[in-house]
């Protein structure tokens, strides 16, 4: 929170939902990291208003264009001109009348109203009073865009996408597949598990947390993955969290490692770290023995990695703090057998858990993560053994960040090439890889996030 509010707990959830998406608004920040500096404010609510808490805030940033789009229809002055915090404010009482319906819709408007005034701006008060107001009172007003005439607007605003990205997955996908994809984006997804096999099997672990949630659903396509949805306590606090017989990671991000498949004794690098989640499952997979040096360039985060590690009981990650900007000395490394490269990326393909990237994201975006990643990978390709496997991950499904960068990379690295054949080695993949050997992973498909892959072998 703010320096202002740092040291005192928040008790409304709609304050609490406000304070987010109004310093989202104005800081270059992920909500992730604005939600990790809130969890010592956010003691005073209760559980019931934690939940509101988060329908709130993930609500209004996946609905946020549709949200806008209706204040534009009944506002009295263009959005540019509506201050920020009371556009929040309206976006958080119409998200509750248009799509919540546990909550009557006199109560969203009299606390937007109320919120308004905490907000030492009485005087908006009657404009947001007025505004709800008329939209429950003329709900025909608002009209989307024609889906004929216009199937770009129209699709932007009726899923809430931006009209760049949209019109660029109508390009590639057709209008069909764009609203499968856009429906899949906005569903909320469950809390997905990783079983540590380090400490627990499959089944032990769903035992531990029969009480801890409403429904546990084991991933028939991703083995040793959990879903937990409704879950009745935060995840932290869960003993099997605590005892590390779990990890939290999606069922897609576990593909990638099952992908580069990693032996027992082997010499792997996690090229980008970030705070292990890779890394602990390659020990899982490795069985805790071997090396695994684990590179990132945020010293914090390496810190967090060295936490998460401890308690999940892997004692084979190295920390190395390295800006892959720059050639890594290769005289203060060994040549590895296996390097994952899981690349910095525009993000597209997990929207579902990051809506906030929704609208902080652009197409010269693409361009700058696709620069970034090739000059990454040709850092990295002379620390692989001969015969040595590099795999290449991205959590974006758009092109110039995925076939598009391992074409570029082969070009200039003749000494490289795709692994498509399969083997016993990576059953776990074969149904995500295609036929050039590209491991793909689509929300709208596989109810998983959405991840590309390659997996190269040295030959020379």
């Amino acid at each position: 929170m703010t320096t202002a509010t740092s040291n005192r707990s928040i008790t409304d959830a709609r304050a609490a939902a406000l304070e987010i998406l109004d310093r989202l608004d104005g800081n270059q920040t992920t909500l992730d990291a604005l939600l990790d500096d809130a969890t010592p404010t956010m003691t005073g609510l209760s559980r019931r208003d934690r939940a509101l808490f988060n329908q709130l805030v993930y609500g209004v940033l996946r609905w946020r264009l549709r949200l806008d789009a209706v204040v534009g229809t009944y506002a009295d002055r263009p959005l540019k001109k509506i201050n920020r915090s009371i556009l929040n404010i309206l976006r958080i009482g119409l998200f509750q009348i248009l799509f919540m319906d546990r909550i009557p819709a006199s109560a969203a408007v009299n606390t937007a109203v109320n919120l308004t005034r905490t907000r030492k701006a009485a005087k908006a008060s009657g404009f947001v009073n007025a505004l709800l107001r008329n939209a429950l009172r003329d709900p025909d007003r608002f009209c989307l865009p024609d889906a004929v005439d216009a199937p770009v607007d129209h699709i932007s605003i009726a899923k809430s996408f931006p009209h760049w990205l949209t019109a660029r997955w109508i390009d590639r996908m057709g209008i069909g597949e764009t609203e499968r994809l856009c429906d899949a984006v906005n569903t909320i997804p469950p809390i997905t598990l990783r079983c540590n096999g380090l400490k627990n099997s499959l089944p032990e672990l769903i035992d531990a947390l029969t009480t801890q949630a409403k429904v546990i659903e084991t991933m028939d396509s991703v083995a040793g993955a959990v879903n937990l949805i409704h879950p009745r306590s935060p995840i932290f606090e869960m003993k099997a969290f605590v005892d590390g017989r779990f990890a939290v990671q999606d069922g897609a991000a576990q593909l990638v490692s099952l992908l580069l498949a990693p032996q027992p004794g082997e010499i792997v690098l996690d090229a980008c770290a970030g705070l292990g989640g890779k890394s602990t499952h390659l020990a899982q997979i490795m069985r805790n023995r071997g090396t695994i040096v684990a590179m990132d360039a945020v010293s914090a985060k390496l810190a967090r990695l060295e936490k998460e590690a401890h308690r999940l009981g892997v004692s084979v990650v190295q920390t190395r703090r390295t800006d892959l900007n720059r050639p890594p000395d290769p005289a203060t490394l060994p040549r590895f057998d296996r390097i994952l490269l899981d690349a910095p990326c525009s993000g597209l393909g997990v929207l579902r858990r990051n809506p906030d990237a929704k609208w902080s994201s652009s197409k010269k975006d693409i361009t700058r993560y696709t620069r970034r990643q090739a000059r990454f990978l040709d850092h990295l390709a002379p620390l692989v053994k001969r015969d040595g496997v590099l795999v290449f991950a991205v959590c974006s499904m758009e092109p110039e960040e995925n076939a598009g960068v391992i074409e570029t990379f082969l070009k200039n690295h003749a000494n490289f090439a795709i692994i498509k054949r399969r083997s016993m080695e990576d059953e776990a993949v074969h149904p995500f890889l295609d036929e050039d050997g590209f491991l793909k992973v689509a929300p709208h498909i596989h109810h998983m996030d959405g991840f590309f892959a390659a997996r190269l072998k040295r030959t020379t």
